[in-house]
């Protein structure tokens, strides 16, 4: 497989967090490094999509810094901030200031379920409460690109068709992953699928085809990353072929280069890269990437997802097609 400069990139500016989530542990890190943001400098300006997570990533207090970094350097990316939306005056100063900087910078709140059962999944009394009231307050700031995140697990799977149909009364986009386990993210956390098949396939076909029925095609091939999600939790099997490493990474709070959350590989060390281009392209880096092929780990989440469709753009729109205008 030929490797390229990257285009997509999740970079985690804290692991420090404010909620206590039952399907991940980050809260539980003490004391973990965080890069300064000059080291961002270094990143190529190839990168189209760049996720800022954490832990919680408003909790950074140079979070402005890094989002200013990023434009000058990455100019192309579209830029998202995953937040869980618990502090909402402090999320509120920090993207006044934020968005003098980038107009047209995101933000993901996430709600995993509607009222108790999102406080329940995130370990916080009223946090569902407090989510929302963020939600609006960012409204309130002129925010059009905003989306509500829900990730999808044991407990609350049922809740999936409801936290979709509450970003439409928000007027928001809405989003979700699978809460997948990882050896070094997550805290290390360890989930295990017990998740009913009728279910998932009864709340993934009600998302399905209500983004098919609109007439964006951002939808329909939501509605295909949707279909392709369900076909991952239900057989364990990866649905396209991904490039973790080439197309995408992963930079924690330290700096470390990884390919994804989930592949427990160094690639490198941002800290002390001065030439990205000479790193990623190297001999080395390509030693270490076929350890990570070797694993055969199974990921699908929008990062990756992202670009493992735009791999695959005839077996997506043929998929679209045939759902969108033949499907009974």
């Amino acid at each position: 497989m030929s490797t390229h400069l990257p285009v997509d990139c999740v970079i985690a500016v804290t692991y420090r967090c404010n909620s206590r989530c039952t399907m991940c542990d980050i809260w539980q890190i003490k004391d973990f490094p965080e890069f300064k943001p000059e080291i961002l400098s270094t990143l190529p300006a190839s990168l189209r999509d760049i996720n800022i997570s954490g832990g919680e990533p408003f909790l950074r207090v140079d979070l402005p810094v890094i989002i200013r970094t990023l434009k000058h350097y990455c100019p192309a990316a579209r830029m998202v901030i995953s937040s869980n939306g618990f502090a909402t005056e402090l999320i509120v100063q920090q993207m006044t200031e934020i968005l003098k900087i980038e107009p047209h910078i995101g933000v993901a709140i996430s709600i995993d379920g509607v009222g108790e059962m999102h406080d329940e999944m995130r370990g916080i009394p009223g946090g569902f409460d407090r989510a929302v009231a963020t939600v609006r307050a960012l409204k309130d700031l002129g925010m059009t690109n905003l989306r509500l995140g829900f990730t999808i697990g044991d407990r609350n799977a049922n809740h999936l068709s409801r936290v979709y149909d509450l970003s439409r009364e928000l007027g928001v986009q809405f989003a979700h992953s699978f809460a997948q386990s990882s050896e070094f993210y997550f805290g290390g956390k360890q989930n295990t699928n017990t998740l009913r098949k009728d279910l998932i396939f009864d709340q993934y076909e009600y998302l399905i085809k209500k983004e098919l029925k609109t007439w964006r095609i951002k939808n329909w091939l939501r509605a295909y990353y949707a279909f392709a999600m369900r076909d991952f939790i239900l057989s364990h099997d990866q649905p396209l072929s991904g490039a973790p490493g080439r197309d995408f990474f992963f930079l924690d709070p330290a700096g470390r280069i990884y390919p994804s959350v989930v592949h427990n590989v160094v690639l490198g060390d941002l800290n002390i890269i001065s030439d990205f281009m000479a790193f990623w392209l190297s001999p080395d880096t390509n030693k270490i990437r076929e350890q990570v092929d070797a694993l055969r780990l199974p990921v699908w989440m929008m990062c990756t997802a992202r670009t493992a469709m735009l791999r695959n753009p005839i077996r997506v729109l043929w998929w679209v097609f045939k759902n969108k205008f033949f499907a009974k």
